[in-house]
């Protein structure tokens, strides 16, 4: 999960900066090298969605007794929030939704949701999708079979791999703000307050926490990631206040995103 989907984690910025320039890279190659594989970064898709639901929730109490699909870190960060979760195959989640064996559903990026037709069977998506600000696919290669090709090849490899992490991005993004659309007009999106993301934030802080005393991989990771994160702060600060909002949204004083 550290090198693929952390709650309040990195987001596609972020990834591709710590893979590329901050030593992320070589820490997924070295902890899948220990099972005999090569491991490139290999699709950044950015914000999956949050819950599709038929209750509104915006508080940290309205999430209590709610039956959640999700898997992961965000599966047992919301069963210890009071939450009932299972982590349903994808091809499962529209019709327990639909027969109200759950209560709300998240499974991935506006335009891969849209045509699995959640928005036909809920009222509401419930935002932001904090369980996964960045979502980081990876391509694997068997080491030894890497290990013995030319050096032309892996070059070819590692260049192929590094375009379809470009690609994704833009390619979904692009899709999502169509998806998005069309969502708006079968369901309600709502957001969570300001001060429910705050104690979300605060008890995945724990809940990783807790992961780190246990497992030294995901110590080292999440150690490295949390201060990229630090350092960046200034400059993302700085920076801010110029999001490309459409002009009057910007003029009415929407400025930061």
């Amino acid at each position: 999960m550290a090198l693929a989907s952390v709650p309040f984690g990195l987001d596609a910025e972020g990834y591709n900066i710590w893979l590329y320039e901050k030593g992320g890279l070589e820490m997924m190659q070295e902890i899948y090298g220990k099972f005999g594989l090569f491991a490139l970064p290999g699709g950044q898709c950015g914000q999956e969605m949050g819950l599709f639901s038929n209750k509104r929730a915006t508080k940290m109490e309205d999430f209590k007794g709610m039956r959640v699909r999700t898997p992961g870190w965000y599966m047992d960060i919301l069963n210890s929030l009071g939450a009932s979760v299972s982590p349903l195959p994808g091809g499962e989640v529209y019709l327990a939704l639909e027969r109200g064996v759950i209560d709300a559903a998240e499974f991935s990026s506006p335009a891969i949701n849209y045509p699995m037709g959640f928005d036909e069977i809920t009222k509401y998506c419930i935002q932001p999708g904090v369980h996964q600000p960045g979502i980081q696919c990876a391509l694997f290669f068997n080491q030894k079979a890497y290990d013995e090709l030319p050096e032309d090849l892996k070059w070819i490899i590692d260049i192929a791999a590094k375009e379809t992490q470009l690609w994704t991005y833009n390619w979904i993004n692009g899709l999502n703000a169509e998806a998005i659309r069309k969502f708006k007009e079968k369901v309600e999106i709502v957001k969570m307050d300001k001060e429910t993301i705050i104690e979300f934030r605060k008890t995945t802080k724990k809940y990783i926490d807790s992961l780190k005393e246990k497992y030294p991989d995901v110590k080292k990771v999440m150690d490295s990631q949390e201060a990229f994160t630090a350092e960046y702060a200034d400059w993302r600060d700085a920076r801010s206040g110029v999001t490309a909002w459409p002009y009057e949204d910007f003029v009415s004083g929407k400025t930061t995103e």
